[in-house]
């Protein structure tokens, strides 16, 4: 291990229906990582995997409304918005509203390798 491989994020599933093939997606990077599109590669990254290897046919996510860089992360990476979910989020500061953001195996890009 070098110097520079430490971890600085986390990604993972939370929330997986196996029977329905379903599973809510979840990231965040430190302050120091952030901004560099490290975020929105490994949320392509997981969602391959979990559409090619493990068989999943919807992966949502969702962000505080007042996280404009999340949001950011989540199109990015091909994510579609699908709504505003109030009051659904709690935070250190109280319950935020939340947006919802979702992807499909057959939605665009997903057969190049840019999912």
């Amino acid at each position: 291990m070098t110097d520079n491989d430490r971890a600085v994020g986390q990604i993972g599933l939370r929330s997986v229906d196996l029977e329905s093939a379903v599973a809510e997606l979840t990231y965040w990077l430190l302050p120091e990582a952030r901004g560099a599109g490290l975020a929105a590669r490994a949320v392509r990254l997981m969602t391959t995997w979990c559409f090619e290897a493990a068989g999943f046919q919807r992966l949502f996510l969702k962000h505080s409304t007042a996280n404009i860089a999340s949001c950011r992360v989540a199109t990015t990476a091909g994510y579609a918005p699908e709504g505003t979910i109030r009051a659904a989020m709690s935070h250190v500061d109280g319950l935020h509203d939340g947006h919802l953001h979702a992807r499909l195996p057959t939605d665009e890009g997903n057969d190049d390798g840019s999912a």
